[in-house]
């Protein structure tokens, strides 16, 4: 029987027309077409996909693109403000990663933290693989990540264009490989530098499955410790091999566009399983998305009806939480059991009044993944 549990899809993009105005005439390199994108959409993909709720964020290249500094930080606080009435219109289906102005801009950066956590209530921001030429443990960003710390802040890492890998052929599009490098390099440069260990209370999410990074992981952690020890040179960074590796598996994975099979066995054997959230990547997907959700059902399927037999465990991948009037913001990674239990718990919920109904601005997301075993 298919488990038709509700879940949350922790990478779900939205295009405002506002947004694809700035895009338009700017060429990216990457021979992608911005889709067409309304709130409508989105619904209507949820329920196709039994989605629960979806985290809006706003994906490469993101407000950079404005131009000027002051140009950038008025396209981050009008995305931001469209993404919070979302989510006050449809508080049980909408939540928001708040988009940043670009890390280099430390003061705008800073300013647009407090504003979103104190103000909008974010579940938590996006951030890209890199800003200037810096990847995000860079030494600059230190202030941010304690900013971000300090809100015990869910961070979406997203990929963009690699400054490491310019344009060599239109063959190869950047996001077709150097996007599950970039999430590499910047998950490793975070953990060597020091900087995932020195800002425990952060949650971060990697995008498509960690990119390369389960892959390269051993490599990452063994050369590192060994031939390279000169890299962990930080007071905070990891002292051998294996914290290394224990600092490598502390991020959360979201699934979005690794829902192949081969993927999914690597992430399923390394990854800790509930750190591995449904991700799905709309409007962007398309037709590769169906492909690769097709794929996760089946291997899902699979496991289920092989009594698990592959250790994969489908209850941690998806983020469960009442489609009555939860807050998208309660919600939290739960055994089957649980679930059932919590079900019951949220459709008394649904029987109080509409005033006594929880907003879009109830308990934060960080608060409620930390419950989430570290």
């Amino acid at each position: 029987m298919a488990d038709l549990s509700p879940k949350v899809d922790v990478h779900h993009h939205i295009v405002p027309d506002f947004y694809k105005q700035v895009l338009s005439g700017i060429d990216l390199s990457a021979k992608i077409k911005y889709p067409s994108w309304s709130p409508e959409a989105s619904l209507a993909f949820m329920d196709d996909h039994h989605i629960d709720t979806a985290i809006l964020s706003l994906s490469a290249p993101g407000a950079v693109i404005a131009g000027s500094r002051d140009h950038v930080r008025a396209l981050v606080r009008k995305w931001n403000d469209y993404a919070s009435e979302l989510c006050s219109a449809h508080p049980s289906r909408f939540g928001f990663f708040a988009a940043l102005p670009g890390l280099d801009d430390l003061e705008g950066a800073m300013s647009e933290i407090g504003y979103v956590f104190q103000s909008l209530q974010a579940d938590g921001v996006t951030l890209f693989t890199s800003y200037a030429g810096q990847y995000l443990g860079a030494k600059a960003f230190e202030p941010v990540w304690a900013e971000l710390d300090k809100f015990h802040a869910v961070v979406h890492v997203h990929p963009n264009h690699s400054f490491a890998a310019p344009f060599t052929t239109p063959f190869l599009p950047q996001p077709l490989i150097d996007y599950p490098h970039e999430t590499a390099r910047t998950a490793s440069d975070l953990v060597l530098s020091g900087r995932k260990r020195q800002f425990p209370s952060c949650k971060v999410i990697l995008s498509h499955a960690g990119g390369t990074l389960p892959y390269l992981a051993d490599r990452i952690s063994v050369l590192s410790a060994t031939i390279f020890t000169g890299i962990l040179d930080d007071e905070h960074s990891p002292r051998g091999s294996e914290q290394v590796m224990e600092d490598l598996k502390s991020f959360y994975f979201d699934l979005a566009l690794g829902g192949s099979s081969t993927v999914l066995d690597l992430l399923n054997n390394w990854a800790p399983h509930d750190r591995i959230l449904y991700g799905s990547d709309f409007p962007f997907a398309g037709g590769a998305g169906e492909c690769f959700e097709a794929t996760l059902e089946s291997y899902r399927m699979d496991s289920q009806q092989s009594g698990g037999g592959r250790g994969f465990k489908f209850t941690a991948l998806v983020t469960k939480m009442s489609k009555t009037n939860m807050s998208c913001k309660e919600f939290v990674s739960v055994s089957q059991k649980q679930f059932m239990e919590s079900h019951r718990t949220m459709n008394a919920r649904a029987r109080l009044s509409q005033e006594q109904r929880p907003s879009h601005t109830n308990a934060t997301l960080s608060e409620s993944m930390s419950s989430i075993k570290d």
